[in-house]
């Protein structure tokens, strides 16, 4: 009985995989996520951009996560649509250092 339920197991987690679509996140993507629910998604998927990419700009540390979903959703806003077929992570990071550039150039 525990092998059958194994078997059937395996066979499900298989052809769920099929249905499975990889596809990196662009910046209509992000939009849509950060105008519907900006503290979830969005702010999960900012957070995750800063993390990787912080050497790249120079946030104050008194701006507020909220204050950074903005000047995101504002700058994906203001560019035209074919910028938003761009990878998100690309677009976060390149408002992020327009909105908070480092002095040392980086």
């Amino acid at each position: 009985m525990n092998k059958t339920f194994q078997i059937v197991a395996a066979v499900l987690a298989v052809s769920m995989l099929g249905t499975v679509q990889a596809r990196m996140t662009n910046g209509k993507d992000l939009m849509k996520h950060c105008i519907a629910s900006p503290d979830s998604f969005c702010a999960g998927y900012i957070g995750g951009v800063i993390d990787t990419n912080h050497a790249m700009f120079c946030i104050p540390p008194k701006v507020t996560k909220r204050e950074i979903i903005n000047i995101t959703i504002m700058y994906l806003r203001d560019n035209p649509e074919e910028k938003l077929d761009l990878y998100a992570p690309n677009l976060v990071t390149k408002a992020i250092r327009i909105a908070f550039p480092c002095k040392d150039g980086r």
